[in-house]
């Protein structure tokens, strides 16, 4: 294109076509490759490869050092390889080969594939029972980090004395000593920047606590015969069984043996053999059964014709605000009659007490300590003109009583004062803070200060890390009790965190089955 200086004029010239090429005969040269690339799972990804050369080089594709499988989502163009809805199984090594007949060249480079956050917990069906221990794992996918939290029924779970989180992102959660309350639905819910993902599973408890189904009655035998005692039990976990004689565990020896066996619907039966019996035979015989999640006894005696009278009794401890058993221990038969006194005072005398004159059982209800605790006699009539009898102290120990605390809500900064006062029980009493189940860590700063009856914990500076249950302990001689809150310190709202937990479709009073 001229243009005139002083009239303006221009004009064009006639136009050319200019071909740059590469020189001839020449080996490839690698325009544009790559390393590494990453798609999310579904995507479209193009794996840069251009080469010049000449004559005109051509090109393969290998996948982990094996040619490219024909695909119909693979597609050479003149660019590189492009790979329509990318899949788990795309990611790899790639190496694309460039050769003429002059030389050769390559680009090698890595895909990999990343597919969405995904939680699934597992087992997908749980059954226990209460007071059993319960296991669930959460498997999550996607990334290789996350925050992961647990959730039961749509509250948060935290870790304490019944509840542990194990692994490198909490993903095993492992819960004892199951409770009624506690069966519903467990969701796990995993968080990776804006990519969630959540997962749930049904608990459904039975009702394992042992139960007698059938078991022994009173009988009168004569010495040196034979005696065959048992007792059918069910419950879930498989129940243990125990028998014990005037509260005393029976020793197995040549004339008394005990054997377990489970019949075909699982329930579990248990006998105790006596041979040849003699008088100290006779009397209260007990079968307890116990699993985690409760224990049943059943009692009744079994005289042994002789001269009656009673074993030595024990001193007892009862404790404050319970049911308590006291046993006359009486051995031989016939005898007329088995009497209970307290300070003179023939038993019962009011509606806390009740005699069992057939096998000379005395129940307490709930024990209190001004009133029950004392010398108790037990008196067998042998004949109209004979009596024997035997005394036995029980004491009474009173529980610690906490008085119940909660935390307010407190923010980032602010300082803490909670007391955990122990309103009764006998001293001494020991008192002691947990926190999420587990001794508080001197890193806290946590202060905790013990005053007689009370225990006080004091925070300084809250932080994010102060966030937990904290459980105040009370033990002395008669019980352990504990009484927790939770300690939430705020923070501004992050638009990232979960506010929602659907648990759509799920009824709890349906959680609960009974066996």
């Amino acid at each position: 294109m001229t243009r005139h200086r002083y009239t303006g004029e221009t004009r064009q010239s006639n136009s050319a076509r200019l071909f740059v090429s590469d020189p001839s005969n020449s080996g490839p040269v690698i325009l544009d490759g790559f390393e590494r690339r990453e798609v999310m799972t579904s995507h479209r990804v193009e794996l840069p490869c251009k080469a010049s050369g000449h004559p005109a080089p051509k090109y393969r594709w290998l996948k982990d050092n094996r040619p490219l499988e024909p695909d119909s989502r693979f597609r050479q163009s003149v660019t590189g390889l492009l790979i329509e809805r990318a899949q788990p199984s795309d990611k790899g090594s790639y190496v694309c080969e460039v050769w003429n007949s002059y030389g050769n060249a390559e680009v090698v480079g890595r895909l990999q594939v990343k597919e969405p956050l995904k939680a699934v917990v597992s087992p997908r069906k749980v059954k226990g029972s209460v007071g059993s221990q319960v296991s669930l794992s959460c498997s999550v996918s996607g990334s290789e980090e996350y925050d992961l939290s647990w959730y039961r029924n749509g509250e948060i779970i935290y870790p304490g004395n019944s509840v542990r989180m194990t692994g490198n992102n909490r993903e095993n959660l492992v819960m004892a000593g199951m409770a009624k309350s506690d069966g519903g639905a467990y969701q796990c819910f995993a968080r990776k920047g804006k990519m969630s993902a959540q997962d749930f599973v049904q608990v459904i408890l039975e009702d394992g606590t042992p139960k007698i189904i059938s078991s022994f009655s009173e009988k009168v035998f004569g010495t040196n015969e034979f005696v065959s005692l048992f007792c059918t039990v069910k419950g879930t976990p498989e129940p243990r069984v125990i028998w014990t004689l005037d509260d005393d565990p029976v020793i197995r020896d040549s004339r008394h043996r005990i054997g377990h066996y489970t019949d075909q619907e699982g329930h579990v039966i248990s006998h105790l053999n006596i041979s040849q019996t003699t008088g100290p035979d006779g009397g209260v015989y007990r079968c307890i059964c116990n699993n985690s999640a409760g224990a049943v006894s059943y009692q009744a005696r079994i005289n042994v014709r002789g001269p009656a009278s009673i074993r030595p009794m024990k001193n007892l401890t009862a404790i404050a605000g319970r049911d308590m058993y006291i046993h006359c221990r009486v051995i031989g038969y016939p005898y007329y009659s088995i009497k209970w006194h307290k300070d003179a005072n023939l038993l019962p005398y009011n509606h806390r007490q009740r005699a069992f004159e057939n096998n000379g059982t005395l129940k307490l209800y709930d024990v209190q300590k001004d009133v029950d605790e004392g010398e108790y006699t037990c008196s067998v009539l042998v004949s109209p003109s004979l009596s024997t009898s035997q005394s036995v102290h029980v004491s009474v120990k009173v529980p610690p009583t906490i008085h119940p605390f909660e935390f307010p809500r407190f923010s980032i900064g602010q300082r803490v004062f909670i007391p955990c006062v122990v309103m009764s029980g006998d001293q001494p009493v020991f008192i002691t803070w947990q926190k999420d189940g587990r001794p508080i860590p001197a890193s806290l700063g946590v202060t905790i200060d013990n005053i007689d009856f009370t225990s006080s914990l004091r925070i300084s500076n809250l932080s994010l890390l102060h966030n937990g249950n904290y459980t105040c302990i009370a033990r002395n001689q008669a019980a352990t009790v504990e009484h927790q809150s939770q300690l939430i310190v705020r923070v501004g709202v992050d638009p990232n965190q979960p506010t929602t937990r659907p648990m759509l479709g799920i009824a709890k009073e349906n959680l609960y089955a009974k066996t």
